[in-house]
């Protein structure tokens, strides 16, 4: 009996053993996960909550909701709008119209020059830092991460004017369909665009070329690469484009995510963009040119003299694509889709807020 008993005792420590083994290989590998994908997720989620220090930056809500006219775009004092400049969404008519075509704080601009004087009346300093007004200073087609979160708009205006100063910034922005930007920027490519200046600075540093490997050959460019060679390179930046240029690029460990792609990395981005787009002052739909124009009048109070959808054309209506084409590319720049798609019923609640509040002047 006795030893039947040490054998029922050492037959239930063994199977105690086994059970308590399992479990705890359980709970280890769950605090693996925890530890390397959610826990990184909360943790990049709260620090995209918290925010980069933007006690400067002068969103929608402080302009037009709120009824202090000291939050307004004051042209002679130390306001400055920035314009964030993402390829093929019309911003280059924006710009030219807001140094060419805006008659209440106009910019001094010379024939057949790209550069233009848009200092203040009382002094030199510029009130709009853009292309066509500071040029690329910050980069070409600087985005959000080198702009506002490496804080170089900032630096570059600190050391034009020779001193430290506060200024209130007014980040604006144009988006556009992601399929026809996409389409459009394939074009632009094609007749020889490659932005390869650009530095893509993050976290202080401009990406290498092991940080983001380019899709051609830089001593021989991309002109006249066909649509399948465009679409099959894992590392071309037009894929949400839109995205990523208007998101916290630190977030997401810079340019990490082009190649190693992950679920955790697109829902960082993408919500980082759409914080960051709903705290811009102003951003303009190309399929909505009017009411962009509308909307950014009665924002800042500056009128045009001409009428952006004019001159808002594109040159890449003309390409015939297929079905699946269009699917694919579709989905290549489904967080683009959803972030357009977010700006779009965004756009259209301030520029109803907006002529409510104008009927109401009346």
């Amino acid at each position: 009996m006795k030893k039947i008993g040490m054998c029922s005792i050492r037959g239930w420590k063994g199977v105690l053993g086994k059970n308590l083994f399992v479990f705890v290989a359980i709970l280890f590998a769950a605090s693996i996960v925890y530890f390397y994908i959610d826990f990184p997720l909360k943790v990049n989620m709260r620090t995209l909550e918290d925010g980069f220090h933007d006690d400067d930056f002068y969103n929608y809500e402080d302009i037009v909701q709120r009824e202090d006219t000291a939050l307004r775009f004051n042209k002679t004092s130390n306001d400055v709008i920035v314009f964030v400049h993402i390829q093929k969404t019309a911003g280059t008519t924006f710009e030219k119209f807001l140094v060419r075509y805006q008659q209440n704080l106009p910019c001094k601009c010379q024939a057949h020059k790209k550069r233009c004087n848009c200092g203040r009346r009382s002094s030199n300093e510029t009130w709009l830092f853009s292309r066509y007004s500071t040029g690329w200073v910050c980069g070409l087609h600087a985005d959000f991460t080198e702009l506002v979160v490496n804080s170089c708009v900032q630096k570059v205006l600190d050391k034009q004017a020779g001193h430290k100063k506060k200024r209130n910034y007014f980040y604006t922005t144009f988006l556009r369909n992601p399929t026809d930007r996409f389409i459009s920027e394939f074009r632009h490519v094609q007749r020889g665009a490659t932005w390869i200046s650009s530095k893509h600075v993050c976290n202080g540093k401009p990406a290498s070329v092991n940080d983001l490997p380019t899709c051609f050959d830089p001593r021989i460019g991309w002109e006249g690469v066909s649509l399948e060679e465009f679409i099959s390179c894992p590392y071309n930046l037009a894929f949400n484009r839109q995205t990523r240029m208007l998101s916290n690029l630190s977030l997401v460990g810079c340019y990490e995510h082009m190649r190693k792609p992950s679920y955790e990395q697109d829902k960082i981005m993408i919500e980082s963009a759409k914080e960051n787009l709903r705290k811009m002052s102003f951003f303009g739909i190309k399929e909505q040119m009017d009411d962009s124009q509308f909307y950014f009048e009665n924002t800042f109070d500056m009128q045009f003299t001409r009428k952006m959808s004019v001159w808002g054309k594109s040159k890449s209506n003309d390409t015939v694509l297929s079905e699946s084409q269009l699917a694919y590319i579709r989905n290549v720049n489904k967080l683009d889709w959803e972030l357009y798609e977010y700006a779009v019923q965004l756009f259209d609640e301030r520029v109803s807020q907006l002529r409510r509040k104008r009927r109401i002047r009346r």
